[in-house]
């Protein structure tokens, strides 16, 4: 409780440059060592340490070449995690949601929708869902949502600084099962691979 009371408070966040929607940037999936009794601030002030780690002049330049900030390209990096389990297509996942970002395009990620709903286990978005009124529902409300949906780790976030250069701007998952997604370029191709894939998912009774 002294933990989540602190990633809710606007103040003490505002130290590490993040607020109570960002928070969760603050902290890298990875193993640590603490001692028993570390003490919520000595935690997060650890987690911070980790973050400035990561977080190097390098990578900061190679955020701003791109044209995002490092919570921007953790709030794409937790998209991404959640949208393929193929870890080498997430460079071309995320070349598309930056594509459709840099072009004032709606994001249409099913994974912020299933945020918003509050169900991760989803296997269908549909129109109900994607109606909902909620700032992380990017099928409504354009740009980026306000926090990461996911505690992004360093590979995705890896992808995203280094994300696959095309002109894609839509894809949707492959019926073949395989867990990888057809691409497109058009609206038009992207209607014929999401027709496909839907037939796929009525078959199967979902």
């Amino acid at each position: 409780t002294e933990l989540i009371d602190l990633l809710n408070n606007r103040d003490y966040l505002k130290e590490f440059g993040l607020n109570p929607s960002t928070a969760l940037c603050l902290f890298l999936p990875d193993t640590y060592e603490f001692y028993w009794n570390t003490t919520a601030e000595g935690f997060v002030e650890r987690m911070s340490r980790e973050y400035q780690v990561y977080w190097n002049e390098g990578r900061k330049q190679r955020a701003k070449d791109i044209g995002l900030s490092p919570v921007e390209v953790q709030i794409i990096a937790s998209i991404v995690v959640q949208e393929s389990n193929q870890r080498d297509e997430w460079p071309v996942i995320a070349g598309v949601y930056i594509n459709r970002y840099k072009r004032g395009m709606l994001l249409q990620a099913d994974p912020t929708v299933k945020y918003a709903v509050n169900d991760f286990d989803l296997r269908r978005v549909r129109s109900i869902h994607t109606s909902v009124d909620s700032p992380y529902n990017t099928y409504k409300y354009k740009g980026l949502p306000p926090g990461p949906i996911y505690m992004a780790g360093k590979q995705s976030m890896e992808a995203v600084l280094n994300y696959q250069r095309h002109n894609y701007l839509y894809f949707c998952a492959r019926p073949d099962g395989s867990g990888y997604h057809a691409f497109a370029r058009t609206f038009e191709e992207h209607q014929r691979n999401a027709r496909s894939y839907q037939r796929n998912l009525n078959a199967r009774g979902i």
